[in-house]
Parts: C-alpha cells; structure tokens; sequence
C-alpha cells in the first residue's frame, strides 16, 4: 500500500460501526418490552446486554465527529484553505432535513388524529421544527411517539460547534502542524467538560415530578443535565480527533504499510472490539450512570474511545475492515438514519394500539417477543428503505450537484466511498 491520497480513500469499518450503533439501538428498544423476570438466567443475561444497546447512540456523534472534521483536518494539515462553509451546510441541511421533517411531521400528525394528550405541545413542535429542543426537558423530546427524534437536535448542535472551532483553529494557526492541531483540539474536549460541569451545577432540575414515572417529560427531567448538547459535544469531540490522528497517519504511507503487514492494525481493532463488548458485559447489571465521566451517558469516554480505536485500525487492516463492512452491514449503514428515525414510531403504536401486553417488560413468551420484534425489524427496514430512495437520497444528490436518478450503468458501478 503506497501513501493513501487523502480524500480517495475509502475510511473502511465506519460502515460497520454504524450499522452496529444502528441496530443496537433498536434492539435497546424492542428488549424492553420482553419480561426479563420470567426467562431463563441465560436469556436474562443477553437481554440484560442488549438493554444496553442505546450506548449506540454515542457511536453516531462518534462517527459524525470523525466523518464531518475530516474534510477540516485534511485542508489544515496540507495547507489549504478553510473549507466552504455553503457546501457543509447545504449538505448538512439536506442529509438530516427532508427525512426527519417527514418523521416529525407525520408523527405529529397521528397524535393528532388518535387525539394524543400532549403537554406543551406547541413549545415542542416549534423546537423540534428549529432543531432546539434539546436545551430544556419540557421540549426534550419534540415528538410524543417518536422519542429517538430527542438526539437529532443535539446533533444539530455539534455539526455548528465542530466548523466554528476548526475556524478558530485556521485563524490562530500561522504555522500549521499535527501537534498544535491535536493539542487545540484537547483543549477544547476540556473546555466542554468544564462547560458540562457549570450545566451539572447551575442547571440541574428541580426533584418536583422527576422520573419516567411521570411520563416523557418527567424522564427528560431525570435524564438532564446529564443528557445535555454540551456534553455530548465531548463524544463528538473524541470523533474529531480521531479524525486528525487518521489523517496524520494517512501522510505516513510506508511505515503505516509496515505495520498493516505485520496485522497491527487487525490486532489493535480486534482488541478494542473485544474491550468495548466485555465493557459492555461488566455494566450489564449497574445504573445507568455508574461508569462515566460527569455522569454522562454511555460509558463516556471509555466506550467512544474505544471504538475510535476501531475507526483508526479498520481502514489498515487486513480483516477488521472488511468484516465490519460486510454486505449487510453496508446496507444498513445506507439507510440507517431511516432504521434510526422510524423505528420507534412502529414500537409505540403497536403498544398504543395493537397488542395488549406489548408495554414495558410486558411480553412473558420469548418466542412470542421474538415474533413481534422480528415483524417490527422488517417494517422498519422497508420504511428506511423507502425514506433513503424517495426522500433522502434525493437531496443528497442534489447537494452535491448530482442528478436526483442514476443511470442504470452508474447505479451497478462500484462506489469507492460513501455520503457522510
């Protein structure tokens, strides 16, 4: 392997970790409703693992960190100019808006045809349209049936965080280098915790109806401040730089290729694998809150950390990479951000509505569970499936001044790389 071209090469295993961080999501989601005192000790124990598949979602701020900086860290470290901040933002705007609008908006719309009490609705509609709704627990979570939708607005906050911090980063550079670069950036991965800490202090909630007993709201109030986009900023700030540390490592073409041979890098992403799932096996029995920095959710930093350990050895591995991008995963990671924001609105209005003891810890028969959650997996997949061709892709296109259908010839060629 000769010295990797930045920006032709083709960052393998990101695909793979998405897709994880995609289904572990909504295998979070579909566990909870089995009656875990009922089963079998064994199957107690999985299912103890899977209820903790929503760490999944601190590998998608991980991956947008590590994605969205890396066109930033490549202009920097070969002495470009900073990047269009039109072009970001247009391709931002079109990969995130049209399907979580359509998400929202319908969302909406069925609580208003099954007449759904919602407290401040309005508030939470207005938020959830502005991509706002994280900065408060009565707007937290901007959808009533939908509660996933919740990280989108964080998300928002950190794609304006990441290019106003790369700006200061140009401007204070007059001789740029790797290390001044890495060095800012942990600063900054400081200055977020110490932001996190004032938010912990000065805005914490009140005790009064605090807790999922009292509802969505009341689980927001519980979750905050330790759910808050500040904090979460520092997950994506791990992304960040990581991204910096890959490029660096792409500009070392002949001794990363020496070491790749010798199947360090295979060794070091197997390792972190193994890691992050035995971390994830010991936690399997703590709060929610036992094992992170500043209470944050997630096994913060440890779990992010370990999984950039991943993102850096996949694409010089010999096996890793292409194991986490196989076929399945692949496509799973195309469409994942439909799986992410449709999934859960088929899981709520079948408990709502469709089977009786599809609640929390409700089902008693595994088989019967595995039977519900299995149609759910494959409603969700046809409808992410759809979103992505009729609604998502079409944007993307557009934003990258491409035509919205493909001619047959170039829908069967062989893509060397994916939309971020």
């Amino acid at each position: 392997m000769s010295k990797i071209q930045l920006g032709s090469t083709r960052l393998a295993g990101a695909d793979g970790i998405r897709a994880i961080a995609c289904l572990s999501v909504i295998l979070h989601h579909l566990s909870q409703k089995l009656a875990m005192p009922l089963q079998k000790p064994w199957l107690q124990e999985v299912q103890s693992v899977l209820l903790l598949g929503n760490s999944g979602v601190s590998l998608f701020f991980l991956l947008s960190g590590f994605l969205l900086s890396f066109p930033f860290w490549s202009a920097y470290l070969t002495n470009e100019p900073y990047p269009s901040i039109r072009t970001y933002t247009v391709r931002r705007a079109a990969r995130i808006m049209p399907g979580f609008y359509v998400s929202f908006l319908v969302s909406l719309l069925l609580v208003w045809r099954l007449d759904i009490p919602v407290d401040f609705l309005w508030r939470r509609t207005i938020t959830g349209l502005t991509f706002t709704s994280g900065f408060h627990y009565t707007t937290f979570f901007p959808s009533e049936l939908n509660g996933p939708l919740w990280s989108i607005s964080f998300e928002v906050f950190c794609y304006m965080l990441m290019p106003l911090f790369m700006a200061l980063l140009f401007v204070i550079s007059k001789r740029r280098s790797f290390g001044k670069a890495i060095l800012f950036w942990v600063a900054v991965f400081g200055l977020m915790l110490a932001a996190n800490l004032l938010i912990h202090h000065w805005l914490t909630p009140s005790g009064q109806n605090r807790g999922w007993q009292y509802g969505q709201i009341g689980g927001a109030k519980f979750w905050m401040p330790n759910y808050n986009p500040v904090g979460f900023f520092g997950h994506f700030s791990i992304g960040i730089l990581t991204a910096g540390i890959m490029i660096a490592m792409m500009q070392r073409g002949a001794a990363i290729e020496r070491l790749r041979k010798l199947g360090l890098f295979d060794a070091a992403g197997a390792a972190a694998l193994a890691l992050a799932g035995l971390l994830i096996w010991r936690m399997r029995h703590q709060g929610e809150f036992d094992f992170s920095l500043q209470q944050q959710p997630y096994f913060f930093p440890v779990y992010a950390m370990l999984f950039g350990i991943v993102l850096l050895s996949a694409p010089f591995s010999l096996i890793i990479g292409r194991l986490l991008d196989n076929r399945f995963f692949r496509f799973t990671a195309t469409i994942s951000f439909g799986l992410y924001i449709w999934h859960y609105l088929f899981i709520i209005l079948i408990e709502k509505y469709g089977i009786q003891d599809y609640h929390h810890s409700g089902v008693s028969d595994v088989w019967r569970w595995l039977g519900i959650s299995t149609a759910i997996l494959v409603m969700s997949y046809v409808t992410a499936v759809i979103s992505y061709y009729a609604i998502e892709r079409p944007f993307i296109n557009w934003s990258k001044g491409k035509p919205s259908v493909k001619s047959g010839r170039e829908m069967n060629m062989n893509r060397s790389g994916k939309s971020v």
